[in-house]
Order: structure tokens, then sequence, then C-alpha cells
């Protein structure tokens, strides 16, 4: 049976490669977080998606976005996951990448953080943001979740360093708030969600509220959008349409993403899923939230200066998609 199977997939991928145009697919390297934030470079893989536009996609996963920006300029990938709290700061120190279609976030509007919470425990006697001056919290620093933190502190009129930050790698946060080596927690999903579901005395002190734009881009390498524009808007199209069947599979894709990300059970994923938004568009508020971003990173002291957005990113590709393929974004809420 299992030879049965094995030969009808052959097939199956062979009849894939053959609708991509008769030819050897294009091999493509992407560095992505191992976390829900990325479902559908997951979804785009096991489904056969990629491969069904002529991209051999293999995922390089990773913790932070900082990671990987260094596989990017090692040449161990030539995708990445751009994160808007940390990928100007990549650009600025020279990373030779644009964003080219979207991952993460809502496109409707020009903040969307709702994956982002900041956890405590009972018995700490925290119950407010503001009461986190003094204390210690664990989260990637240089991360979202830093970014995210810094904003609400500074609405709260407490400097950053009243609070010690100390950088926990994101597969750790669980465990160092669940024994008390720090007072609370900033992360992303399904952290949270795991955080919730296993610690019986957590205590939600901020979850989203509009206060960040957390939007991640997939960025291409720039030599690889110079010398290969084709494959670029293949991938593209990739990513549109894993997003729209994550969209419209959740738990599917919950399933899927238990396999990609460590320590995930599917449980924890589909209620993590709920937070999240995966929209491949780049829209006017999109532009309007990295000049945002770009300006809380210049006065975090991350950036030395503004970046324009077109450093960043290059709308040709999914501009040119969405015109070709409308039905890959026909359940999407209109960008106004």
């Amino acid at each position: 049976m299992k030879r049965v199977f094995g030969a009808v997939a052959a097939i199956a991928v062979a009849m894939v490669v053959m609708t991509a145009g008769a030819q050897q697919p294009a091999p493509l390297a992407a560095a992505v977080g191992g976390n829900v934030n990325h479902v559908p470079s997951f979804v785009g893989v096991e489904k056969g998606i990629f491969l069904k536009h002529g991209i051999d996609l293999k995922l390089k996963v990773l913790g932070t976005g900082q990671e990987m920006a260094k596989a990017l300029q090692a040449g161990e990938v030539q995708i990445i996951g751009s994160a808007f709290s940390n990928y100007p700061v990549a650009v600025e120190r020279g990373m030779a990448a644009k964003g080219v279609v979207g991952m993460l976030g809502d496109r409707t509007a020009r903040h969307s953080d709702a994956p982002i919470s900041v956890w405590t425990r009972k018995g700490t006697g925290i119950t407010r943001i503001e009461e986190l001056a003094g204390r210690k919290v664990g989260l990637p620093v240089g991360g979202t979740s830093d970014e995210y933190l810094a904003v609400l502190l500074a609405k709260k009129g407490v400097a950053r360093d009243k609070v010690t930050f100390l950088n926990v790698p994101p597969g750790n946060l669980l465990s160092t708030l669940q024994n008390g080596s720090v007072d609370a927690a900033a992360v992303w999903e399904p952290i949270g969600t795991m955080i919730q579901a296993k610690i019986p005395d957590a205590v939600l002190l901020a979850r989203g509220g509009g206060h960040i734009s957390y939007f991640i881009n997939m960025a291409v390498r720039t030599d690889v959008i110079d010398k290969s524009p084709d494959v670029v808007e293949r991938y593209v199209i990739g990513v549109a349409e894993a997003s729209q069947y994550t969209r419209k599979n959740p738990d599917e894709a919950a399933e899927i993403a238990t396999r990609w990300v460590s320590g995930l059970d599917a449980a924890i994923a589909k209620q993590a899923l709920r937070h999240v938004t995966f929209d491949p568009r780049i829209t006017p508020h999109t532009i309007a939230a990295w000049d945002e971003n770009v300006r809380t990173l210049v006065e975090q002291k991350k950036l030395r200066a503004p970046l324009a957005w077109q450093q960043g990113i290059d709308m040709r590709f999914i501009e040119k998609v969405m015109k070709s393929h409308p039905q890959l974004f026909s359940d999407l809420k209109p960008a106004p």
C-alpha cells in the first residue's frame, strides 16, 4: 500500500511540475519564524502550492527576525520574513532585500498588533503595564514584542530604563515566566496562547490594542529580484494562494503548523490563529505603517536616521499579481 501511495504521489508531483511550465521548478530558500506568523509558508510547501507555480521552496525555520537577517546575509536563503519592528534596522546595516508580498497583518488599517501580548503571574503584584517599573521582563530584545512593550510603557509614562529587559529566546519564554525567572513576558503567537493554556496562574496585562503596526512582508534578495523577476512573481502568486488557503481552512492550517513549530499542539494552534491575520497585499496602510515604525525605531535609538519605504519594499510584484489573479484576494476586506 505504501508503495502504491508513493507512486501516486510521485505522479501527482510530476503533474504539478508539468502544469508549472514543463520545466524544472526554480529552487528558493526562505527563512521563516518558528511560530504561527508564517503558517501560509508551511501550508504552501505541504500542499504543493509553491511547486504548482514552479517554485521548489525550502524553509529554514528560525526564532527571530535577527536570525533570519543573518541567514540571508550569509547566503543561506534568498527570502526572509521581514517584520517592520526590526527589518528597517537590517536595511540600514546593509541588507540588500525588499519586501515583495505581505504575510502577517491586517492590511486594511495602519495598526495591527493582535498577535502580541504581555503576561505576568498571580502573586507578582503586577496588574497594570505601568507596574512593570522596577521589574524583570523577558522578551526577544529588538523584536516586535520589544517594540510593542516599549510603546505601551511610553504611553503610560514609564521610561524604558525603569524596566529590566532580559533577552529571552522565544522558545524559552513560557518556561522563564513559569519558573519565576522573570516577572512578566512580552510575546507573540503561539506563545501567548501557550502561556494561557499551560500556566494556571497566568495573568494577561495587554493584548493588541492598536498600538503598533505588526506587519511582516516576505523580502527577497535584490539580486534575485533583478536577475529573476519571473521567479519572484511566481513566488508571490504562491504566497497569495497559500494565504487564501490558510484563511479558508484554518483548522487544517493549524494541523500543518504543528509539524513546523516546536512544541505546538493542534488545539493551541487553532486558538492562536484566531489572533492572526494573513493578508498578502501591500496597501497604503502598509506604507504608512513602515513610516510610523521607522519613526518609532529612531525614537528608540535603534535606527540612526529615517528610511524611505522604497528602501525596504517593492510593490510591483504584488500589484501585478492582484490584477492577474484577483480570485486569490476575493475573500479579503477592501483596503480603504
